[in-house]
């Protein structure tokens, strides 16, 4: 059944003045779900109040509105909504308490940011009156203490559009830019700002309350002498290089690159942050040593929605070797300092352009065919005998459960089993999931796309409540999980029915904190003593006790002994309708 929002898209619009909305509180509401927002995860306040009430009028009356679920702590909050939006591409909203609440959203705004990813954030503010008469005002000393000067500075840098409703006759408009903002060209943060007063005021005229003309630009498609000479250059070159970390993150975007791929012996690397090439495909390099040996000798590198291809005091091109790219922001102006050479930039939308240039290279198949399939006959065993290696070396009879690679091993077989969507934030162990755990189907590997920890946590709630049919399993390490609050997290998988399974790998401290200081000063006094300050707990939590707390299975292993029965009894458990917690401990390192 089409949405509301697809309807007024695709047929004549709605009339919608028959519909009864008093205040300015329930047009909002409506005006969001009518505009395709599904949620509304919901931190209340002094502020919310009008909403709140909003939400029990219009359930009462029958009028269509986004689904609130409560949420206790807004980083997780506003998480869900990013999951959500990886897994749908459509935008969701959170109601956040005035500064605090924003200030709540912590490093999660950092990821929305980087993974250029839509949401909606609706901020409560300090009302404006303060006389009896005026509905909405002041009545408590927190009103003027959260009263700042500057509210939407807190997130400015980090939004993609700030805006304040100051007058409810406007909120049509309002509303509509807000979602259309965060979902339309490359998508980001909409914020909006809402006093409790305005709130409730009376809805605008229903003659205001247009839900359409709100259009989002179609994908950008890459210019046509570009195209040319990309082909031309793609299909000359003897050593061909392709390197992602999101090209399979859009519809068709992983099948477009796998026929490229196919197509002229492309080998692809990079740190996968979503499932760019399955795992089965042949051109599909896990191996990091090979990756880096492939970068060395390439001499054309097609860099597709990739922040970071390489980092240039461990491994670079070679001088000469021609680099091209592919992305929806190839200037990047939000990371100053990003200079990585690029002799041709693309300003395209990935799937779109991969699916281009699969077909602008079909025309050279005639003169360069020969040389494609001399590549793929070098490549395709090595690229097979590297994976072998790698896999064989995690499962080496010297290999401890603790180690990293074991508990990948065993993660591998059961999350491919029972067809898991995967969801990732190991920091320092992503090397050994990338290269031990398979993902065989598009859509089923989900990541931050940014440098916030803490985002798998409530992100794997809005993952399963856009995906209610498959499990969802995210695997995080113990200062992710941290991070992520997770009594918060869980609370509000509860809440909005979503039960994830959370396994956490636990090396008992900070890793991704104590290696820099080893690597800086591998002779230096912390190396000596063995310990780097700041980086071990005193008396670490106990994670399974906590999870219990809130309601869920818990278990703990040492490292993959019994990590694939303990797996087995969450998913079990989730099925039932629990979310689950699995602490592996690991060696430390």
């Amino acid at each position: 059944m089409l949405r509301e929002a697809e309807v007024s898209a695709t047929s004549a619009p709605i009339d919608r003045a028959s519909v009864k909305l008093e205040t300015c509180a329930e047009e909002i509401l409506y005006l969001l779900g009518a505009h395709g927002v599904e949620l509304l995860f919901l931190n209340s306040g002094t502020d919310s109040a009008p909403l709140q009430e909003a939400f029990a009028v219009l359930e009462q009356r029958g009028v269509p509105a986004p689904r609130a679920i409560t949420s206790t702590f807004e980083s997780v909050a506003l998480a869900a909504a990013h999951g959500y939006w990886q897994a749908t591409q459509r935008p969701q909203s959170v109601f956040v308490h005035v500064d605090v609440g924003t200030q709540n959203l912590g490093a999660m705004v950092h990821d929305l940011l980087r993974d250029r990813a839509g949401a909606v954030v609706l901020a409560g503010k300090a009302p404006y009156g303060e006389d009896a008469a005026s509905a909405g005002a002041r009545s408590s000393p927190i009103h003027w203490q959260q009263d700042v000067p500057d509210q939407a500075g807190i997130i400015r840098a980090y939004a993609k559009w700030v805006a304040e409703l100051t007058r409810s006759r406007d909120a049509a408009r309002v509303v509509g830019r807000a979602v259309q903002v965060a979902g339309g060209g490359i998508p980001g943060l909409s914020y909006l700002m809402l006093s409790r007063d305005v709130l409730m005021e009376p809805a605008g005229p229903a003659e205001l309350r247009r839900t359409a003309g709100f259009a989002r630009p179609r994908p950008p498609a890459i210019e046509a002498g570009a195209l040319a000479e990309l082909a031309a250059r793609l299909a000359r070159a003897e050593r061909p290089l392709l390197i992602t970390s999101r090209a399979g993150r859009f519809g068709g975007g992983a099948e477009a690159l796998g026929e490229l791929a196919s197509a002229c012996a492309l080998p692809v690397i990079g740190r996968p942050e979503a499932v760019n090439l399955v795992s089965s495909h042949p051109m599909r390099v896990c191996s990091e040593e090979l990756a880096g040996e492939l970068l060395a000798e390439a001499d054309l590198v097609l860099i597709v929605d990739c922040d970071v291809p390489w980092i240039p005091k461990d491994a670079a091109p070679a001088a000469d070797c021609y680099v091209a790219q592919i992305d929806r922001d190839p200037i990047k102006a939000d990371m100053p300092l990003w200079s990585f050479p690029v002799d041709l930039a693309v300003c395209a939308d990935p799937a779109v352009a991969l699916r281009q240039l699969c077909g602008a290279l079909a025309p050279h198949a005639a003169e360069h065919g020969a040389r494609w399939e001399r590549r793929r006959a070098r490549l395709e065993p090595e690229i097979a005998e590297a994976s072998s290696r790698v896999r064989a070396r995690a499962a080496a009879p010297g290999v401890a459960p603790g180690d990293v690679r074991a508990v990948a091993l065993a993660l591998g077989r059961l999350l491919e089993s029972e067809r898991c969507l995967l969801v990732e934030e190991a920091v320092t162990n992503v090397p050994a999931l990338s290269e031990l755990v398979p993902r065989n189907e598009p859509g089923t590997l989900f990541s931050s796309g940014g440098p916030g920890l803490g985002w798998s946590p409530g992100a794997s709630v809005g993952i399963k409540l856009a995906r209610p049919d498959r499990p969802v399993v995210a695997v995080l390490g113990d200062g992710s999980f941290m991070f992520g609050v997770p009594t918060a997290a869980l609370a509000l998988a509860a809440e909005a029915g979503a039960p994830v399974v959370l396994v956490v790998l636990n090396n008992e401290g900070y890793r991704a904190s104590r290696r820099p200081v080893l690597e800086l000063f591998p002779d230096g006094a912390s190396a000596r003593r063995g310990e780097v300050l700041g980086t071990r707990f005193a008396r670490a939590p106990d994670f399974v006790a906590l999870a219990r707390a809130c309601g869920a299975h818990g278990e703990r292993t040492e490292g993959a002994t019994g990590l694939e029965d303990a797996l087995g009894r969450a998913l079990a458990a989730n099925r039932r309708g629990d979310s689950a917690v699995i602490d592996v401990h690991l060696e430390q390192s």
